[in-house]
């Protein structure tokens, strides 16, 4: 049984301010935690004479830290209140943050990461997914499309506001705005998320293969259905995508020559498109969203297909079609456990798929590096981020055959 997060009462928040509540978190959260990091490699760079390389190499460290945390997490967001967990998580981003800020030396800055990947396990999107799958049962779908929707825009608020206050304030000050909204936003309003769980969490019959998710064994059955590592493989492959196009987008771009203005554009029409695709799936009226994998991912390999073979405005077509399909499988991602494992224990199998996810995430740029030096250019790994896109597609489809969520929509079609 599923520990309540907190009972019936005046003390529980609206469904509406749940939403809101995680949707503004998540997206300070993103922003700061994730997307401004980028920001800082040159100014931290000129400052204390630490090579790319090595300041890369520590976000690296702490996308490792929350992937070896992920399955953990998961499990305790199954056991205890997922206030207690974000809040802790918003306090160590603060926290983390501060210690990034002082940096004294490269000891410093690489023990700082442990702290900040540990708030990326406890804050970034699936504690969120959990919150809102316990708070609103089998209707989950709709939260989750509104909170990836806000947090869609947290590249496109925190980028530039980062390099304009690191620009007028310098970079530890920057950061120390960013831990400051940490501490003293996220933690206060993850501190106020009581909620009572729906009764389709908690009471109703699992109708998936696993029969009984009640029973301790759960993760070990999931680990036996060929299903799960269909969906693994295709979510690992989608995540190392994202990470190489997240740390070589630039210099594959320059490479390309395309001019800074332009790349810039390329970069920026990313995050909105992200936003976009969410707005499409919203008009779907699909009774298995799951379906719309098969043509996301469709669409993500053509947009990869433009970056490897585009040049000019080829590219920011490719930028557009990525970004569309990237962000409707954000959503995907938070729906496929309950809908082709098993409806119980969400935390934890979640935590258990993604967990090979990110380590393979943190692990994308070093590969994207040494795919580089291979081919003595970028070519060689847009083509393999191509064949990834078309691994998931077979991956996915794999997974809605088994289950048989292919046959009815074929039925529909032929009707």
């Amino acid at each position: 049984m599923t520990r309540q997060d907190a009972p019936p009462g005046p003390r529980a928040i609206s469904p509406r301010q749940l939403v809101w509540t995680l949707g503004i978190t998540e997206t300070i959260s993103w922003g700061t935690l994730y997307f401004a990091f980028t920001v800082f490699i040159g100014p931290m760079s000129a400052t204390l004479g630490y090579s790319k390389p090595f300041l890369a190499g520590g976000y690296s460290l702490g996308l490792l830290v929350w992937a070896m945390c992920s399955f953990a997490v998961g499990r305790l967001l199954d056991r205890v209140p997922a206030r207690a967990v974000m809040t802790t998580g918003s306090m160590l981003a603060g926290s983390g943050l501060l210690l990034w800020a002082w940096s004294p030396n490269q000891a410093t800055f690489l023990l700082m990461w442990i702290p900040i990947g540990l708030a990326m396990a406890t804050t970034l999107y699936e504690p969120a997914f959990v919150v809102l799958r316990q708070a609103f049962g089998d209707g989950y779908q709709k939260s989750i499309v509104t909170v990836t929707l806000m947090a869609g825009f947290a590249s496109t608020i925190f980028v530039p506001l980062a390099q304009w206050l690191v620009l007028h304030l310098g970079w530890r000050e920057t950061l120390l705005c960013f831990a400051a909204l940490n501490l003293f936003v996220c933690a206060p309003l993850h501190a106020r998320l009581r909620y009572a769980p729906h009764a389709t969490y908690t009471g109703a019959p699992a109708p998936a293969p696993l029969a009984d998710a009640a029973q301790p064994g759960i993760a070990r059955l999931a680990l036996r259905q060929p299903v799960f590592w269909a969906v693994v493989l295709a979510f690992t492959a989608l995540a190392v995508i994202a990470s190489l196009l997240g740390a070589h987008l630039i210099p594959m771009l320059t490479e390309k020559g395309l001019p800074l203005g332009e790349q810039l554009v390329v970069a920026a029409l990313i995050g909105p498109a992200q936003v976009v695709g969410r707005l499409v799936m919203t008009r779907f009226p699909v009774r298995h969203p799951l379906r719309l994998s098969l043509p996301v991912y469709g669409v993500m390999s053509v947009g990869l297909l433009c970056f490897a073979l585009g040049y000019g405005k080829w590219l920011m077509l490719a930028a557009v079609l990525y970004g569309c399909a990237n962000g409707i499988n954000t959503m995907l991602r938070a729906m496929a456990m309950p809908e082709l494992i098993s409806r119980h224990h969400y935390a934890t199998l979640n935590g258990l798929m993604m967990t090979p996810v990110l380590l393979m995430q943190a692990a994308a740029p070093w590969l994207g590096a040494l795919l580089w030096r291979a081919a003595g250019g970028y070519w060689l790994m847009l083509w393999v981020m191509v064949a990834l896109a078309l691994m998931a597609l077979a991956a996915f489809g794999f997974a809605l055959h088994r289950r048989g969520l292919l046959r009815p929509a074929t039925h529909a079609a032929a009707a």
